[in-house]
């Protein structure tokens, strides 16, 4: 009992001497007669850096509105430390330009080491006093022509010409890079899905290209398919590491720490990357003198003569010009267009004032509405929507009481950009985009609020950004060629008010920018075409109209010739449109396909087991009844023995679709099968298990690396289990990894993504092949893009050649060894060995890795459901025979199939003639060619055969209550198909699965982030049925 008593008693003296550390500065403002805004405990007055579940700025603003009208100031804490929050535009005006001497130092210099950080320590941003001023100096007249009438006063002619020359001589590239851009636009549009393009995507693409070109003289290849490792490492510049939050967090709480030990902004990869590119372009210059380009490297070479910089200080130069200009110039360009989009009336009149005439430098300097634009959406989505600045001379502040505060050297003043910019005492409707506020006619434009200390985009006073002017022509140079040739619109998935995203880094819209761009060179096209045609005679106008009624009178008989066929035969038709037949979602996009079946079904399943339906103007009839179904899949398999894919495919133009068993027709799918299955038979995957041990280690350690640098929206699972399945099957397969869990996977990875993105062109093929089905006898068109197509070819020739010269790897029980050994048997040739294995790795991938996505979902919105499964896991290592029995696990996999089924909907040929009777007694004959539809997803989700279809119940699928096979059996059930054609993959593809599960469940509690949306709603253009808006998880480790 008295060393209970003692240990309670040091426990609780230690809790209050805690409490008393974080409190202990909490009076400090109260004493100096300030007020203070309410604080807590280690969260000081901003809760939100720890909360995540808004953005910081938000606290400021409620601190902003609180005080703004009683005070000029008020005392904050952040963590611990004091800090005073100046709400006064006056004051505000004062620290930045005219007290500028005061304050010249930033307080992010507290939390960097020029020595651990050598890119941002040395950053002019970050540095301090004299190093600051030398560090501009140098970097200034690269990008600075705005005072040269000035300069001519001061300085010798050729001084003057130089430094206006230097932001003008980008101008040409910026134009270049813009028309290229704007290809990538028009490319990226014609495949976009329903959700739109990424704005922020797109426009980090720009300005990746832009700068590196500007500033090194290269290419990131943004625009192409394959762009250079730099695009990939710009992006993963501002991701701030969990280690450097809580590094920021420590120096709050005990400030001395930062003597001792610094922890780097940016990781040590990317600096090294940077670092590297940068002395690489510079040894290039100093080889090749007669390469020499005028742009910022060449500028600090041959400030390297004059000064004799040393080249650390051109390295660090060089990365300030390319660093700064990425991500920040990237993020306006997204917002501006956000919000023409938003606005088309002040995007009409951007697009009138620049004109259709090419513009020279001096004319892009001067589009003032374009301007005004800028400055509106910078005051909207600041970059920065706080500033902090260091304390540099003593200084004195008074209140409206009269009170003053003295600040004394190394005190930190918060000015709350973002509050300033959304004040309605400012700014009339402050959160409506008027860019008519910065017109100089309207009271002097910009500089007349920032000379009030309201506007702060870019800074103030010496410190203000010393790129604005690079910046301001990058933004304008893309946005004059985006608004010639595209209207922009807001995509429906982008959010609808100003709402800033909880945890990144700069300000940006929540949720991200979605934007749609129509093309108006078509919108061009047409108006030429009708101005034209008023030009003709009267007579001419009529005879046109005439034959254009008669060519849509004839259009519309072909479209709609079918549309009684299965009235003319007794069979009850669905409702049919010209061009879309009875699916009209597959053009408007709007929604699934699947949805227009589902309706179809629901229509027609209690009063006819057959029902007529029309793919564009092909007649087809779908089944209602689970016996039909069943029929088709198992028991009269042979008068249905093909699925009507094979009808779009050619073995000339796609080899590797052609020869998957799944599109194979009669006895070329026999032999296929009979070759393929021997390699998926239960020794081979038990040989191939314990790769999947191996690999599901390494997803557990992925999983958990991601987890500690993850954002408030979670893990986007689909990613992580692409990873994952495509780890493992290269490995099985292949026996190479793809190292999908390094920063630096292999191409595969990109690949493996690619496999299932339907190209534009083969959606429009099908379309017309539906149309008009001759077409297919001598045209098509490939599934697969032809580079996914040449590199899985290419890595499946380079890995055959390994395994002939290398007798180590033949021993190798895997897939390709099998195929190997069969070639040897059956004298299969290149191709045709090549297309077998490509079978196995295209379908193992994208499949195995939407079901496991999906089944990690739905044990997330469970948590019961994936206890109980945790429990019959347990904690000791399976064996493959252990890791096969598993009934609750394989119960949730297949309940998870049964609402997310890889299938929604089988399309089968009739193969022979056959006869279907209705529940009125009225049969109709198929013929061979016909095709038969199953609605998969509607029968997986009707209530009649499944109680709560739409929640998970996996129970279900318990052996002790008949398990999967009395739902096949019944034709209720097809999450891996049926009968004869029944996935060949399935045993591979359900110990892939369970390997992972067990892994992540005894290692994580699996949690449905708040980005994912509560309901089984299909995305609408996806290829596989995937969660619409994707599947974002968080995973607690567990102890």
């Amino acid at each position: 009992m008295c060393l209970v008593t003692t240990a309670l008693v040091l426990v609780l003296t230690l809790l209050v001497l805690v409490y008393v550390f974080l409190t202990w500065n909490f009076n400090y403002w109260r004493s100096r007669g300030i007020k203070t805004a309410p604080t807590w405990p280690f969260v000081g007055s901003f809760p939100s850096i720890f909360t995540r579940k808004r953005n910081i700025a938000y606290d400021i603003d409620d601190i902003y509105e609180k005080y703004k009208d009683t005070e000029n100031m008020v005392g904050v804490f952040t963590t611990r430390v004091p800090q005073l929050l100046v709400m006064c535009p006056e004051y505000i005006h004062k620290i930045y330009a005219t007290d500028f001497r005061s304050f010249h130092n930033n307080e992010w210099r507290n939390f960097v080491n020029k020595k651990t950080d050598m890119i941002l320590g040395n950053n002019p941003f970050v540095l301090t006093g004299d190093e600051w001023k030398e560090r501009r100096s140098e970097i200034m007249p690269a990008l600075s022509p705005n005072r040269v009438s000035n300069l001519i006063k001061h300085l010798p002619n050729q001084n003057c010409i130089f430094i206006l020359r230097k932001v003008k001589a980008v101008y040409p590239v910026s134009q270049s890079v813009c028309r290229k851009f704007v290809e990538y636009i028009r490319r990226q549009q014609q495949m976009a899905s329903s959700q739109g393009l990424d704005a922020m995507d797109l426009s980090l693409c720009y300005t990746t290209e832009v700068v590196s070109d500007c500033g090194l003289g290269v290419s990131a290849q943004s625009f192409t398919d394959t762009p250079t490792p730099l695009l990939k490492m710009i992006k993963r510049v501002f991701n701030t590491s969990f280690e450097f939050i809580f590094y920021s967090v420590v120096t709050n709480l005990w400030q001395k720490v930062r003597k001792i030990y610094s922890v780097p902004f940016f990781n040590k990869e990317t600096e090294v990357f940077f670092l590297d590119i940068i002395r690489r372009c510079i040894t290039l210059r100093l080889e090749k003198p007669e390469q020499q380009r005028d742009d910022f490297l060449n500028y600090m070479l041959q400030l390297q003569e004059k000064k004799g910089l040393h080249t650390d200080n051109i390295l660090i130069n060089t990365m300030t010009f390319i660093l700064d200009g990425f991500e920040t110039t990237a993020l306006v360009l997204a917002h501006i267009m956000l919000m023409l989009g938003r606005n088309p009336e002040e995007q009409d009149k951007v697009r009138k004032e620049i004109g259709s005439a090419d513009l020279t430098f001096d004319q892009m300097s001067e589009l003032p509405h374009l301007d005004a634009c800028i400055y509106e959406t910078l005051r909207l989505f600041s970059p920065q929507v706080a500033a902090r600045k260091l304390v540099t001379e003593p200084f004195e502040f008074a209140n409206k009481n009269g009170r003053t505060v003295h600040l004394k050297p190394g005190d930190v003043v918060t000015i709350p950009v973002k509050a300033l910019h959304h004040d309605p005492q400012y700014y009339e409707d402050p959160l409506t985009f008027k860019p008519e506020r910065f017109l100089e006619s309207n009271g002097g434009g910009m500089k007349s609020y920032r000379d009030r200390g309201v506007y702060l985009a870019f800074g103030d006073g010496p410190r203000h950004c010393p790129g604005m002017r690079f910046a301001l022509t990058q933004l304008k140079a893309a946005l004059v060629e985006i608004l010639r040739n595209f209207e922009i619109k807001v995509n429906p998935k982008t959010r609808s008010d100003n709402q800033i995203d909880d945890t990144f880094f700069m300000a940006t819209l929540k949720g991200g920018i979605y934007l749609d761009f129509k093309d108006l060179s078509q919108l061009s096209s047409s108006w030429f075409s009708s101005a034209l045609a008023r030009r003709c005679a009267m007579c001419t106008i009529s005879t046109a109209l005439l034959v254009i009624a008669a060519i849509l009178a004839l259009i519309y008989v072909f479209l709609t010739w079918n549309f009684s066929y299965w009235k003319k035969m007794g069979i009850p038709t669905a409702k049919s449109w010209p061009f879309v037949g009875s699916f009209p979602s597959v053009f408007t996009q709007k929604r699934n396909v699947v949805y227009d079946i589902d309706e179809i079904y629901e229509q027609y399943k209690n009063t006819d087991s057959i029902v007529g339906v029309f793919q564009t103007r092909i007649p087809q009839l779908m089944v209602t009844t689970p016996e039909y179904a069943h029929k088709i899949f198992v028991s009269d398999f042979r008068s249905f023995h093909d699925n009507e894919m094979a009808k779009f495919t050619d073995s000339k133009k796609d080899p590797i679709l052609a020869n998957n068993p799944f599109i194979l027709t009669g006895e070329a799918w026999k032999e296929r099968r009979a070759e393929v299955t021997p390699g998926l038979s239960a020794n081979r995957v038990k040989a191939a298990y314990p790769v999947s041990l191996r690999v599901c280690k390494k997803f557990v350690e992925y999983i958990r690396r991601q987890s500690l640098m993850a954002p408030a929206q979670g893990l986007n699972a689909k990613d992580l289990c692409l990873c994952y399945t495509t780890e493992v099957i290269s490995d099985c397969v292949l026996g190479i990894s793809a190292q999908s869990f390094t920063d630096n996977p292999t191409p595969m990875v990109g690949m493996t993504k690619r496999v299932f993105e339907q190209s534009f062109g083969f959606i429009f093929y099908t379309v017309v092949a539906n149309l008009w089905p001759p077409i297919t006898k001598f045209y098509s068109v490939s599934l697969f893009a032809k580079d996914v197509a040449a590199f899985f070819h290419d890595i499946m020739r380079k890995c055959i050649q390994v395994r002939r010269e290398s007798p180590a790897a033949q021993q190798r029980d895997d897939f390709l060894n099998y195929m190997l050994q069969l070639q040897e048997k059956k004298g299969l040739n290149a191709a045709e060995l090549t297309s077998h294995t490509m079978t196995f790795l295209t379908d193992g991938f994208e499949t195995t890795a939407q079901v496991l996505t999906h089944t990690l979902l739905f044990l997330a919105r469970n948590p019961e459901e994936q206890q109980k499964l945790r429990e019959e896991v347990g904690t000791a290592e399976l064996t493959f025979e252990q890791i096969s029995e598993l009934p609750f696990t394989e119960a949730c996999i297949h309940e998870t199939l049964r609402i997310f089924s890889p299938v929604l909907a089988a399309r089968k040929v009739v193969t022979e003639p056959y006869e279907l009777t209705n529940k009125n007694g009225v049969s109709v004959k198929l013929r061979p060619g016909d095709v038969v539809i199953i609605p998969v997803n509607a029968l997986h989700n009707d209530p009649q055969y499944y109680e709560e279809p739409q929640s998970f119940k996996p129970e279900r699928f318990l052996n002790i209550n008949g398990g999967a096979k009395k739902y096949r059996d019944q034709g209720l059930y097809f999450g891996f198909g049926d009968g004869p054609r029944i996935c060949p993959g399935m045993r591979f593809s359900l110990t892939q699965i369970k390997a992972a599960l067990v892994e992540i469940v005894r290692n994580f509690d699996v949690k449905v982030n708040p980005k994912t949306r509560k309901d089984n709603e299909i995305d609408d253009t996806y290829f596989m049925p995937a969660l619409k808006g994707g599947v974002w998880l968080d995973f607690v480790e567990r102890n």
